[in-house]
């Protein structure tokens, strides 16, 4: 077990950590080069339109295959090259272009990352969230790490060579990688090229196990609801409330702070409260966290939001991934948890083109909003799905 956990886990550190710190670099990026809210907001959708697509396909591939790790090892190191390559773009079109193409391949680190760590799990509920809460922890340490390390070089260097520092931390992040171990699991073979990349087109009778499709949808609206009200914030914080890039980037940075709190303890209870109950109750938080930043006139709130935030994250996602790496098929595990990423991508894609849109008007009512959508989510997830009926172990 430490044969893989401890690597997989020190990888993806150091993956989250240059992936949450490049989400507002390229925010301080573009607004640089003068680019709208609208455009910023696209560059989120265009990742999310690629990880929707992306996600399941790099699961459903590492599921036919004896080997994960290797496939995690492309996902890893190929992102870490392309992300130099942001330090000198200076047309907006170029970003959106770029993050496109890094977004196909990190789009795969994360579904087969959570396979990887429930594999040997027995289809327990107190083992597969202690499992998922423990990688998720080492994925939000990462965010936390990177927004300070990112608040420090804004300090001192300029937007574009704090890209370069990033970079190079993602291509470090493959070396973990090397050292995972394996065990021998069932694989699939199917036929045909579409049914290999995405499996769900042939059997997609394990959607309706317990509300799995239920599940897939909050988390959609939820992840619409967050992504839009966080994928112009920097902007928000920065404009309208009078915070500096660095303080900006530290008051963040309680966000993933907290979720390394909270994916210890909601993966510790999860198996005693089950796993919808913590689901609903990290919608719940989200919802209290968009009201937060809608009515904040100075910092203390916007901190009170993100700590707040942070709760809701490590409630909501362990909830989700236990409830849908035991409603799965073991052979398809890492499958299903790509959908679950290529739900909240699909946020990511919509949630930004309704915030930008909405923000050109009111910031207000653009926060508003998405924390009614969030809740719609919610609302879903408590009628569609129930409590997996698997016996705790």
């Amino acid at each position: 077990m430490p044969g893989r956990r401890l690597p997989l886990m020190m990888s993806s550190l150091l993956v989250f950590a240059a992936m949450f710190s490049f989400g507002m670099l390229l925010q301080l990026k573009l607004r640089e080069l003068g680019a709208s809210l609208l455009v910023i907001g696209l560059l989120t959708t265009v990742r999310g339109a690629v990880e929707t697509f992306g996600s399941p396909a790099w699961g459903a591939i590492s599921d036919g295959f004896k080997k994960r790790r290797y496939f995690l090892l492309v996902t890893t190191a190929v992102p870490g090259v392309l992300y130099f390559f942001f330090s000198v773009i200076e047309i907006p079109a170029g970003f959106i272009m770029l993050s496109g193409l890094i977004a196909f391949f990190t789009a795969g680190f994360e579904p087969i990352a959570m396979a990887l760590s429930t594999e040997r799990s027995r289809d327990s509920v107190r083992n597969t969230s202690r499992e998922l809460s423990l990688l998720n922890s080492a994925n939000s340490m990462g965010m936390f790490s990177g927004r300070l390390l990112l608040a420090l070089l804004l300090l001192f260097f300029t937007v574009s060579m704090t890209i370069k520092w990033f970079a190079s931390l993602a291509l470090i992040a493959a070396i973990p990688i090397l050292f995972v171990r394996e065990g021998e699991r069932k694989t699939t073979h199917r036929k045909g090229f579409l049914t290999r990349l995405f499996p769900l087109t042939s059997d997609a009778s394990p959607l309706l196990k317990n509300g799995l499709w239920a599940v897939y949808m909050g988390t959609l609206l939820r992840q619409l609801g967050i992504a839009g009200a966080t994928s112009i914030i920097a902007v928000y914080l920065t404009e309208t409330v009078g915070l500096s890039g660095s303080l900006t980037a530290a008051i963040t940075a309680i966000n993933p702070f907290m979720q390394i709190f909270s994916h210890i303890f909601f993966g510790r209870i999860i198996y005693r409260i089950g796993a919808r109950k913590s689901t609903l109750f990290g919608i719940g938080l989200t919802v209290v966290s968009v009201l937060c930043f809608a009515f904040a006139w100075d910092w203390m709130l916007i901190a009170a939001g993100y700590f707040t935030l942070g709760i809701a994250f490590g409630a909501f996602i362990n909830g989700a991934g236990t409830m849908i790496a035991l409603g799965a098929p073991p052979e398809r595990r890492a499958e299903f948890l790509g959908l679950l990423r290529s739900s909240r991508a699909v946020g990511f894609m919509i949630g930004p083109l309704v915030a930008g849109t909405i923000a050109e008007i009111s910031f207000f009512a653009m926060f508003v909003t998405m924390g009614i959508l969030a809740l719609i989510g919610g609302i879903i997830v408590a009628a569609f799905t129930r409590n997996s009926p698997i016996v705790v172990q």
